[in-house]
């Protein structure tokens, strides 16, 4: 088998550069080390030095006590000391920087270096070091500490030292000197220098080699580009079409399936990952793959609207377009299906239609109530006075009142007709989320426990105030808790729980066991002038609605045939001033 290996020329440069960093890196670690090794090194070496030089004065005084100062050579000593190889000066300075001792005897009272300079480097019974540049240019480096060649308590053994320097700025326990160990760093610094070039050459000969490596693939450059500039395209494409808002389902030449991005498999109720490879027609609901045979029929196909449930109760409206993909040159390759959610837009549509109904009832809802609300109270005072006229069992007692009951009926039908249409005016005050359910719960409960019905409340503890309208929102809830009961013909139970949907939504979740609303009225159920009673109006689901949507809330409803039917108020804890215009 023949395996092809592309080396990408950046991927040469990259390695070359970091190989010339990871030589400069190693070259400057070993230089630090190397440096610092050779200081402590040199360090150890003076410190090492002093020590001797410190316990030769000591040997030479101790062992000459009772003998005179004078008879201590430590001029001789120093210059012995100073003989040894790398050893360029030894000197003791006291705390002015005068020079007390020197290898040179020329030198000796004469400045060393400053007094500040001499606080600055702070000397100390530890040795130190630096390194300095004499005015000549030589560098040295320089080991330096307090000098102690003898305890404190001998200092009266001794009187005067060579060209009159007081023993006691030696040997003073209060005031020590300093000594200082100057050794020459030439050896130090070509070393240095030596792996300094070192270094550079290993970095020029890799960089070299990198070089080499671009010349020798720059041939490969343009096709490196060009399929970069495919693979980007490639990215680019896959990434849009992940994130389009419509579902994609793409087929290969065998009916299995290639591609498919999220929303799809959102809309069909499957997962992702196991939709890929899997046989198109096994998986696609029949209302889309009926699409397909059409198309390959060569019949002209527009959008096309069907339902997928996606494994929820609620379907899912959807249209459906597809289409042939065709290669660079026009050969068939697959087919793709183009599924867009439309419940967003159905929503719209509902909502549309219904503010347009709103509108149109609230223009008629005046002329009406003018029109007819007067000429009803003289017929239902006639209906009255001529029902008096009769005996009470008589037919036509019973006429006359049936007349004055249907004139109320049409006169609650105006009334609330006139509520629903009249422009708002709420009273907000803050109230307690169970004051408003209990106080609306007390309300219901006989007629509750007359129908056999249950009431079970459950309210989360700790709920926020809610500025709201007291006497509307009690007006929402007891429309719904009446829809409820009156849902319940063979009793059932009524639960109210109240709590918290987020940080920033409280919900009041009306729930019944009644005979639930079936699925095609559902969509209808807050239209005006809709209902499934007999005797119902069609506007209290409407105003309830209303009610809400002026607090800035919103109602949800889950219902199912002999399950049941869940009302959920979804209110804003903190409500804004423009969503309750």
């Amino acid at each position: 088998m023949r395996f092809k290996i592309y080396i990408s020329p950046w991927m040469t440069i990259g390695t070359s550069l970091v190989l010339m960093g990871v030589v400069a890196f190693l070259g400057v670690v070993n230089y630090n080390r190397d440096k610092e090794q050779m200081g402590t090194l040199l360090q150890d070496k003076g410190a090492a030095l002093i020590r001797s030089f410190e316990a030769g004065a000591r040997t030479g005084i101790m062992g000459m006590m009772g003998v005179f100062a004078n008879e201590i050579h430590l001029q001789i000593l120093l210059e012995e000391t100073a003989v040894q190889p790398d050893i360029s000066y030894i000197s003791i300075v006291d705390n002015t920087g005068t020079i007390l001792a020197h290898n040179a005897k020329n030198l000796v009272g004469k400045i060393f270096l400053s007094a500040d300079i001499l606080k600055q480097l702070s000397p100390s019974q530890v040795p130190k070091w630096r390194i300095v540049e004499h005015k000549t240019g030589i560098k040295y480096f320089e080991v330096y500490k307090t000098f102690l060649p003898v305890p404190g308590k001998f200092d009266h053994l001794y009187s005067d030292w060579e060209n009159g320097i007081s023993a006691k700025k030696v040997l003073d326990p209060g005031n020590r000197p300093y000594i200082f160990i100057g050794m020459n760093v030439a050896s130090f610094e070509a070393a240095m220098a030596e792996d300094l070039k070192h270094n550079i050459v290993m970095a020029a000969i890799i960089f070299s080699l990198g070089m080499a490596g671009v010349v020798s693939l720059f041939w490969a450059h343009n096709y490196t580009r060009s399929r970069k500039l495919l693979q980007d395209t490639r990215k680019f494409a896959a990434e849009v079409v992940t994130h389009l808002p419509v579902g994609i389902v793409v087929l290969g030449l065998d009916y299995h399936i290639l591609y498919t991005n999220q929303v799809a498999c959102t809309l069909l109720g499957t997962i992702e990952n196991k939709m890929q490879g899997m046989n198109a027609k096994a998986l696609l609901p029949g209302n889309i793959w009926s699409l397909y045979d059409r198309i390959k029929s060569g019949q002209q196909v527009a959008e096309k609207e069907i339902f997928l449930s996606a494994g929820s109760n609620k379907p899912i409206p959807v249209a459906v377009s597809a289409a042939h993909i065709h290669g660079q040159e026009g050969e068939y390759i697959g087919f793709m299906f183009v599924l867009k959610d439309l419940t967003e837009i159905r929503e719209l549509q509902l909502k549309t239609q219904r503010i347009e109904k709103l509108a149109t009832i609230g223009n008629l809802a005046a002329g009406i109530a003018h029109e007819v609300r007067n000429p009803l109270s003289s017929i239902r005072g006639y209906a009255t006075y001529f029902g008096s006229q009769f005996e009470d069992a008589s037919e036509n007692r019973k006429a006359a009142e049936l007349m004055a009951g249907e004139v109320d009926r049409v006169n609650r039908v105006i009334s609330e007709l006139l509520e629903f249409a009249r422009p708002p005016d709420f009273k907000y005050t803050e109230i307690k989320v169970a004051d408003l359910v209990d106080h609306s719960l007390r309300i219901v409960t006989h007629e509750a426990q007359t129908a056999g019905i249950c009431i079970t409340k459950n309210l989360e503890q700790g709920l926020p105030m809610l500025k709201v309208d007291p006497d509307r929102l009690t007006q929402v809830l007891l429309n719904f808790y009446i829809n409820a009961i009156q849902a319940m013909k063979s009793g059932g139970r009524l639960s109210v729980q109240a709590g918290r949907r987020d940080a920033s939504t409280l919900v009041i979740d009306i729930s019944d066991t009644g005979r639930g609303i079936p699925m095609e009225d559902q969509p209808h159920i807050f239209d005006p002038y809709f209902t499934t009673k007999k005797n119902g109006t069609g506007l209290g689901m409407a105003i309830a609605h209303k009610i809400v949507e002026n607090h800035g809330g919103s109602i949800q409803v889950k219902s199912s045939l002999e399950s049941g039917t869940t009302i959920s108020i979804l209110l804003p804890i903190n409500r804004k001033e423009a969503n309750a215009r």
